[in-house]
């Protein structure tokens, strides 16, 4: 504080320091572009070189919500002016779902809400389409604040847009944050709906998308069979590779790009209209093949010296998959989990984490994870009315 005294008059005033208190009690929710559940993580953290995690768990969504939040997508406007409004007016139904689950979360740990400082909300990814400077999260965090009483920090990838960056991948100051731990020639894979990586080369953190992870198999395996997803890859592991579709694919014009780039879940769709008429089986074998080619696409065109990659993410969990690495990718392969780090609940950490760096302002993106023009912050923090 500084008094000043001016004549007759004296002047109080108050300088707030958002450093002050170095560590938060922050609720990190996650939602990903598999768009099959929510993860949820509550931690304590101070944004930088400390993190404790307190609670967490992931929460699978019903078949009826999955469908919803994916019609809610395909429904989506062809004019992009569009685009943006029409997805406003379906926020409420992505609001509803974060806060029943933040509910039953807080009542299945006995969580009072004055425990928690912030929560920092990813947002469900409805559309991602940063060459036209769009990258929408639905999930207000306006909303959250209002409803839990807590200050709540979401909109990460605005700022980061209005950089001139890709929006994506937000988290990656989380993942050095792992890597700082472990060897230099070590990168994170991460195989979500998408797949990301990060490595520590020349002391700059590097990050992008690589290609499509789950989201492709996701889809067929709900075409097909009617489920979610490909528990371990069993179904996939039943067909065959259809190479004149994989060739195809590895022509695509997204694996000649440079990195950083950023994907949207549905970038690829054309490719699963092909898959969808073919056998069920080898349409899921060679849905999975496609994460092979980004993996291998990115590897190769790449400097990056790689001793070991480290597997985070619901895709880690298809043995299939993992097989196909291996007999693949000449490199030392190990899930997260060999970490003691959950590998179902590293990103919801990861928006815990950013949450507190945003409000401290703190970097969150540069030139090198998604091509910004500068290093930079990033979010909005909403205070509860």
């Amino acid at each position: 504080c500084l008094l000043i005294n001016c004549g007759n008059y004296i002047f109080f005033t108050v300088f707030k320091n958002k450093n002050k208190k170095s560590f938060y009690n922050v609720l990190g929710i996650m939602t990903g572009t598999s768009m099959d559940g929510i993860d949820i993580s509550l931690i304590k953290t101070n944004g930088t070189d400390q993190v404790k995690i307190i609670n967490e768990k992931s929460y699978d969504y019903s078949i009826n919500i999955q469908k919803k939040i994916k019609k809610i997508v395909e429904k989506k406007p062809v004019n992009i002016n569009k685009i943006k409004k029409y997805f406003e007016n379906n926020e409420e139904e992505i609001n509803k779902i974060f806060i029943y689950f933040i509910n039953k979360f807080l009542k299945e740990f006995k969580i009072k809400r004055n425990f928690i400082n912030v929560i920092s909300l990813s947002g469900q990814t409805m559309y991602h389409n940063p060459s036209k400077g769009i990258s929408i999260q639905l999930g207000s965090g306006k909303v959250i604040a209002n409803e839990f009483k807590i200050k709540t920090v979401s909109n990460f990838r605005d700022n980061d847009i209005r950089h001139k960056g890709q929006g994506a991948p937000i988290g990656s100051y989380y993942h050095k944050y792992i890597l700082s731990k472990l060897n230099n020639k070590t990168i994170i894979i991460n195989l979500g709906g998408i797949a990301n990586f990060t490595a520590i080369y020349k002391n700059n953190i590097f990050s992008s998308d690589i290609g499509p992870a789950n989201c492709i198999v996701d889809d067929l395996c709900n075409y097909f069979f009617k489920k979610k997803f490909d528990e371990k890859g069993y179904l996939s592991s039943r067909g065959k590779p259809i190479y004149k579709i994989l060739n195809n694919y590895r022509k695509d014009r997204f694996f000649k790009k440079k990195i950083p780039k950023s994907l949207d879940r549905n970038y690829f769709n054309k490719y699963i209209n092909k898959l969808k008429k073919i056998d069920k089986y080898d349409s899921l074998c060679t849905a999975t093949y496609m994460v092979l080619v980004g993996l291998e696409n990115f590897i190769n065109i790449n400097k990056f010296q790689i001793d070991s990659i480290i597997l985070t993410g619901g895709g880690r969990k298809n043995n299939f998959l993992l097989k196909i690495f291996k007999n693949n990718i000449n490199k030392k392969i190990e899930l997260i989990d060999s970490l003691k780090i959950n590998g179902d609940l590293v990103e919801a950490q990861m928006f815990a984490y950013i949450g507190i760096r945003s409000i401290k302002k703190l970097i969150l993106s540069s030139k090198y994870t998604t091509g910004v023009n500068k290093s930079i912050s990033g979010g909005k923090l909403y205070n509860p009315s």
